[in-house]
């Protein structure tokens, strides 16, 4: 799929490639969408991991916070910048199951998001409003021409990310999400 793209992608050559019969692909796979879904579902499934793991992680929760929305940003573009050739086609074929499994993904990521900002004031609705903010970010919101500047979306991505840390220290005012004293030097 990143080599010939989404449309020119066969069965027959993903068999190929993993030098297994057609018949055997069909077994997991009901079809080249289907299967092209599956690698969406990994990627997504490697990000609930690290966001977890960012989330566990013993620093304030809003370092936590602040690292995990990027993340969210950076590893959808990274995957989906790899795919840049033919992501519209992509997009284009399979819009209704992608836009279904994408709220599924988004919920599941929402997930994570609300275990770290157990405490606060209306944890879900909040977790929830931090997915669609970062949602302009992501990989389908942006032009095949964005797709290529990996700074610029990261700077807007940072940008982004500081603005709704603030909004959520500002909101939760007993939470380690405040931000930590200035330590005098002596």
């Amino acid at each position: 799929m990143i080599r010939s793209g989404f449309q020119k992608m066969t069965i027959e050559a993903v068999a190929t490639e993993a030098a297994i019969g057609k018949g055997s692909v069909y077994l997991h796979f009901d079809s080249k969408e289907e299967l092209a879904l599956s690698c969406i579902d990994r990627m997504v499934e490697d990000l609930l991991g690290q966001l977890s793991t960012l989330a566990a992680q013993p620093r304030p929760a809003a370092q936590r916070l602040h690292d995990m929305l990027l993340l969210r940003v950076m590893h959808r573009f990274d995957y989906a910048r790899r795919h840049a050739h033919s992501i519209d086609q992509k997009l284009a074929t399979m819009r209704t199951p992608l836009l279904a499994r994408r709220a599924e993904h988004f919920r599941r990521e929402a997930a994570v998001f609300r275990e770290l900002l157990t405490g606060a004031p209306e944890p879900g609705p909040m977790a929830e409003a931090l997915v669609t903010a970062t949602n302009a970010l992501l990989p389908y919101s942006l032009s095949v021409r964005e797709l290529g500047r990996r700074a610029d979306l990261s700077r807007r991505a940072e940008q982004v990310v500081r603005v709704l840390v603030a909004g959520i220290r500002f909101l939760n005012p007993h939470s380690d999400l405040r931000p930590q004293p200035r330590r005098r030097s002596s």
